[in-house]
């Protein structure tokens, strides 16, 4: 009975399995983080989109509530104007006015429905400022929510006729009240030019 030796694998048989184990290893991690790579970029541009979306509802909402109130958005600093847009005062002043809608269920709390609210453009971020009263009082505050980061520019313009200005004022002393219509400038970092345009329900020339 003839014996054979059982010998076992080679060094090149050895070197060549462990190259094609690593070129397998090396493509599946590449896919793996390349998935991760792409799940977080689509996350955050998701995010990103919504806040977008979320801040344009935001502007639109609160221009579509705007009432002809005259008040002054800060006391002594502005006039009492139904609405004032552009940097008059104020550099990153988009634009202020007096809305409705403030809830008071049951009219339990003596106080109307109607604040105050303020758009600026500050340190990159849109920012929307409310008061939960249309007249200022000595205590004066406002509360500010960040709708947008990482901008390098907003500005608003306002329809006047067939023009469009950059500064808008509706004092008692103006014959105008608000613009029929605004046009926000929005200039991120990141991103191409975006242009909203926002109708209001009773602007124009009285």
């Amino acid at each position: 009975m003839t014996m054979r030796s059982d010998h076992g694998f080679s060094l090149i048989e050895v070197l060549v399995s462990l190259f094609i184990i690593s070129t397998i290893s090396i493509a599946g991690t590449t896919v793996l983080l390349s998935s991760f790579q792409s799940r977080d970029a689509l996350a955050a541009s998701t995010e990103q989109t919504q806040a977008y979306a979320q801040a344009h509802t935001r502007v639109r909402e609160d221009l579509l509530q705007w009432v002809p109130r005259a008040a002054e958005s800060r006391p002594v600093l502005d006039p009492s104007a139904s609405f004032l847009g552009g940097g008059i005062g104020e550099a990153g002043l988009l634009f202020a006015f007096v809305r409705d809608g403030w809830t008071n269920p049951g009219l339990t709390e003596e106080r109307s429905g109607l604040f105050a609210v303020r758009y600026v453009f500050e340190n990159g971020r849109l920012i929307r400022r409310t008061r939960p009263f249309a007249d200022p009082l000595f205590n004066d505050y406002f509360r500010d929510e960040v709708l947008l980061e990482g901008l390098d520019d907003v500005y608003a313009e306002f329809n006047q006729g067939q023009l469009w200005t950059r500064e808008w004022r509706a004092t008692p002393e103006t014959p105008i009240i608000a613009p029929p219509a605004v046009r926000l400038v929005v200039r991120p970092s990141d991103k191409p030019e975006m242009i909203w345009m926002f109708l209001l329900p009773a602007g124009g020339a009285i």
